[in-house]
């Protein structure tokens, strides 16, 4: 669904990282938890492609989504310049997202940096379904532990680390010893969906993993997100991250190389 929005929000996290609302009913309405958006300012000298960015969290009574960004370019920059009542072409939501099944009653999701953009809208989900939730962040510096505190005011467990030598993955692989969990997500991380993966074949839970791809299209035709992966049988075959993805199973994701 292509969408004209309206930006009610455009904050900055800090430094190098900001957070927008856009006004988009039918998004808000319609995105699952690890769906996607591309988005385009609406500026004569705009790049010309859209750019992809993870649903953080939607208000369906709003009717507002709101996504975090990391300043990587022009196109952000762009963004991170516009004020409340500017407009942007917003295309979504996008993808596939985390699958949560119904047999799943404690799960755990983890994220680093701006990496865990998408957790919160999990979280969110997860908790309203009644679901016992682990949030494991990690991040070179306090102020990038990204959504800590509606974390802390939600019903959740919460780990989080700044230290270099923590992986997120030892945090759970000691909650796995001692607690049952029926799935783990993640996103971005090249380290904690292999570390992950390892866990998963340890635990035998559900493990998914949201991949970051550049994109020019969102919808599969331009290509510039495929990979080519093996079958079963040995086969490569191609694969596309946001026609299939952007979230695969674990096992998936590491063949990707990522």
């Amino acid at each position: 669904m292509y969408h004209t929005g309206e930006i009610i929000r455009n904050v900055s996290l800090c430094e190098g990282y900001m957070r927008m609302a856009i006004d988009a009913p039918e998004i808000a309405r319609a995105a699952l938890p690890g769906q996607f958006v591309m988005i385009k300012c609406l500026a004569p000298a705009a790049p010309f492609f859209m750019r992809p960015f993870s649903v953080n969290s939607t208000d369906a009574e709003a009717g507002t989504v709101d996504i975090l960004y990391k300043l990587a370019g022009k196109g952000t920059a762009m963004m991170a310049d516009m004020q409340p009542g500017g407009r942007v072409y917003v295309l979504g939501p996008l993808g596939n997202g985390f699958p949560v099944q119904p047999q799943h009653r404690s799960v755990a999701l983890l994220g680093r940096g701006v990496g865990a953009a998408p957790m919160r809208f999990l979280a969110e989900y997860a908790t309203k379904k009644g679901m016992s939730v682990y949030v494991l962040l990690s991040a070179s510096r306090e102020e990038q532990l990204f959504d800590r505190r509606i974390y802390e005011d939600m019903a959740v467990n919460l780990f989080t680390t700044t230290d270099p030598n923590v992986v997120v993955t030892d945090r759970l692989a000691e909650i796995l010893a001692k607690t049952r969990l029926d799935a783990a997500y993640t996103c971005g991380s090249r380290r904690v969906i292999h570390k992950l993966h390892e866990l998963q074949k340890l635990y035998g839970l559900d493990c998914y993993a949201s991949l970051e791809e550049h994109m020019a299209c969102g919808t599969g035709a331009c290509h510039s997100c495929a990979h080519f992966i093996a079958d079963e049988n040995g086969e490569n075959f191609e694969v596309r991250v946001c026609r299939d993805g952007p979230v695969f199973p674990v096992d998936k994701a590491v063949a990707f190389n990522v």
